[in-house]
């Protein structure tokens, strides 16, 4: 049950778990259209609480302030595009192949044209990006390397890795020059970068 962001009136007594989650849920949802629409400055927390049909007290209460939202927003969309935590169940090839098509997506890459253009006036905002994107993601690489490999050898492993599945493609994909890869073409586009670094899995 969503409150009312004039009254907050809700449902008496404390909010059930499954409530709760609900809440941040349309926050996040709201928060992600809201910032691709109209920028990140440009987006208020009265907007935010409007549009996910919360109080303005819901929102610092369980994010603390619109940084923490948008932090929640790149890092829900990174758990989401590699199902969670990566184990070893999971395949580099298969991590890579979400990758590719998580974030050559229309709303990965309206994520990250906001970012370029919010970066110089919000580094903080930036720091936090790379740190629940670019780097969760290649977290997630690293996890799913053969072993044995070092830590500082799966860092440089993973590094290279993310950058060949971004790639020239992802950046047509920025100034809007080609199309989102489907899933089989985001697969390919994964066989090949990890041909290329000797990292193929039979």
């Amino acid at each position: 049950m969503l409150e009312n962001p004039t009254t907050g009136s809700r449902k008496k007594g404390r909010p059930s778990e499954d409530e709760r989650e609900d809440r941040k849920t349309a926050i996040l949802d709201a928060a992600a259209q809201l910032f691709i629409r109209n920028g990140y400055g440009q987006t208020t927390v009265d907007q935010l609480a409007s549009a996910a049909q919360v109080t303005k007290r819901t929102i610092y209460s369980y994010f603390g302030d619109k940084s923490a939202v948008f932090a929640a927003v790149i890092e829900r969309f990174r758990l989401d595009s590699v199902s969670g935590s990566p184990t070893k169940a999971d395949s580099l090839a298969e991590t890579s192949a979400r990758i590719v098509y998580a974030l050559h997506s229309e709303h990965a890459v309206g994520l990250h044209r906001l970012m370029i253009a919010e970066a110089a006036h919000f580094p903080e905002l930036a720091a936090a990006f790379y740190a629940s994107g670019p780097s969760g993601y290649m977290a997630s690489i690293a996890a799913m390397l053969p072993e044995p490999v070092s830590p500082s050898e799966a860092a440089w492993i993973s590094e290279a890795v993310f950058g060949l599945l971004l790639g020239e493609q992802h950046r047509k994909r920025l100034l809007g020059l080609s199309a989102a890869p489907d899933m089989e073409a985001a697969r390919r586009h994964a066989n090949e970068t990890l041909r290329i670094l000797g990292l193929s899995v039979p």
